[in-house]
C-alpha cells in the first residue's frame, strides 16, 4: 500500500452524461495494484445514475448526502464536505472534473494540495464564459488541466501564459469497444430509424431535428432522442405537440442500457453546436451506425466527410442535403465501407486502455514531480 499513488476523485454526482461516463471508467479501468483508489460523490441529493461506481472493487467510495434545501447553503455545505474530506486524507493526486467541481476543489482545498490537483474540460473552451475562462486561467498556476480536444487544448493554450503550458494536457475519451460493437448487419426497415443521444440543452441542438424531421414528413422516418432533461426539455415537447410530431418522434429520458438503442438506430445525428470529444458520436462508431456530425460538433476532425461518415454545415438545409445522400447508399457496399472505416478508427485512437493509460502517466510523473519539488 505504501508504494502505490493515492488518488482521490472528487465529484459531485454521477448523473446520467459523458463527462462523468468517462469519470467512471477511469476509475474502474485504473491499474488498483500501482494506485490506491479512493472516490468521494459530495452531493448525490438525487441520486447516482452510475450505480455500477458502488460494485467496483478495490476503491475507498465516500458518499455524501447535503442536508440543506437553500442553494446558497448546499454550496456551503459541499464546500465543507470537500475541505474536510481533503483535510483528512494525505492524496498524491486528486482528479476531478466538469467545471463546478474543478472550481470548489481548487478554491477549497488546504495548502497542501498545490500542486496535486487536476482537473479537465470537456467541451470547446470557447464556449466557456468569462467567469470560468477567468477561473481556469487564475488557478492554472497551481494545478493541471486535462482536456479531450485538441481544438479545445489549442484554445486554451492561446488563452494561457506560456510558462504554464506545461500544466495543459491532450487526452481523449476512451471506450470499451466490446460494450457497443456488433456485426454490421443491414436489414430492410420501415420506417427508417434515425437515433439522437444527449441531455435535452440549447448546446446539443436537438430542435434542429425536429424541424428536420417536419421537412421530411411525408418519408416513413421515426426519430429517437434519448436525453437527462435540459433546459431545452419543454421546447422539444411543445413542438412536437405543436406540428403534430408524436408518431414520428419519441423522447426518452436517460437509460443506463444505452448500447440496446444504439443497435436499433439506422442513422446516428449530432447536431451539437459545439462539443469536445463528443461520447456518443464514437459510441455510434462502435456500434456500427452510419454518422451525420455538424461541422461544429466535429472540432478535431473525427468525422472525415464521405469516409467515416458524413459532415454537414450546420444549417438545416445542409443537413438536409447531407441525410438524403446518406439515404442513398443505405444498404450498399458503400456504407459498409463506410461503417467499417469508422469502427477502427474508433478502436485505434480511442480504445479504453489508450485512455487510461495516458492518466496513469500523467499521475506519475506528476507525483514523482512533486517528489522532487517537496523534499
Amino acid at each position: 500500500m505504501e508504494n502505490k499513488i493515492r488518488i482521490g476523485f472528487i465529484i459531485s454526482n454521477l448523473g446520467q452524461g459523458g463527462a462523468e461516463r468517462q469519470f467512471l471508467e477511469l476509475i474502474k479501468n485504473i491499474d488498483k495494484s500501482s494506485f490506491d483508489v479512493s472516490v468521494c460523490l459530495y452531493a448525490i441529493n438525487k441520486g447516482i445514475f452510475y450505480k455500477e461506481i458502488e460494485e467496483i472493487d478495490g476503491i475507498n467510495l465516500k458518499l455524501n448526502i447535503l442536508k440543506s434545501k437553500n442553494k446558497a447553503l448546499k454550496i456551503l455545505e459541499a464546500l465543507r464536505y470537500i475541505r474536510n474530506y481533503l483535510q483528512v486524507n494525505n492524496f498524491d493526486i486528486v482528479y476531478t472534473t466538469l467545471f463546478m467541481n474543478g472550481f470548489f476543489v481548487r478554491i477549497i482545498a488546504p495548502n497542501k494540495y498545490k500542486n496535486k490537483i487536476i482537473t479537465s474540460i470537456r467541451t470547446s473552451f470557447a464556449s466557456y464564459n468569462k467567469f470560468h475562462r477567468f477561473v481556469e486561467k487564475f488557478l492554472i498556476n497551481k494545478s493541471y488541466v486535462v482536456l479531450n480536444s485538441k481544438n479545445a487544448e489549442d484554445d486554451f493554450r492561446l488563452s494561457i501564459n506560456k510558462k504554464y503550458h506545461d500544466r495543459i494536457f491532450l487526452i481523449y475519451n476512451g471506450f470499451d469497444a466490446k460494450r457497443f460493437s456488433k456485426n454490421w448487419n443491414r436489414e430492410s426497415k420501415n420506417p427508417i430509424i434515425i437515433g439522437n443521444i444527449g441531455r435535452m440543452t440549447y448546446q446539443k441542438n436537438q430542435i434542429q431535428l425536429l424541424r428536420f424531421i417536419r421537412m421530411l414528413s411525408n418519408r416513413k422516418l421515426k426519430l429517437i432522442i434519448i436525453g437527462a432533461k435540459g433546459d431545452q426539455s419543454e421546447l422539444l415537447k411543445n413542438y412536437i405537440n405543436d406540428y403534430s410530431l408524436n408518431d414520428q418522434v419519441d423522447l426518452i429520458d436517460a437509460v443506463s442500457n444505452i448500447e440496446k438503442y444504439y443497435n436499433s438506430f439506422d442513422i446516428f445525428i449530432l447536431p451539437s453546436f459545439y462539443e469536445g470529444c463528443p461520447n456518443v458520436l464514437f459510441e455510434a462508431m462502435l456500434s456500427k451506425r452510419l454518422c451525420i456530425v455538424s461541422s461544429n460538433a466535429n472540432s478535431d476532425g473525427f468525422i472525415k466527410d464521405g469516409i467515416n461518415g458524413f459532415v454537414y454545415d450546420g444549417s438545416d438545409e445542409g443537413l438536409l442535403h447531407t441525410f438524403k445522400n446518406a439515404l442513398l447508399i443505405l444498404g450498399e457496399e458503400k456504407e459498409k465501407q463506410i461503417i467499417e472505416n469508422a469502427f477502427e478508427y474508433a478502436i485505434r485512437n480511442f480504445g479504453m486502455n489508450v485512455m487510461v493509460h495516458k492518466y496513469e502517466n500523467i499521475f506519475i510523473k506528476l507525483n514523482e514531480k512533486n517528489k522532487a519539488r517537496y523534499s
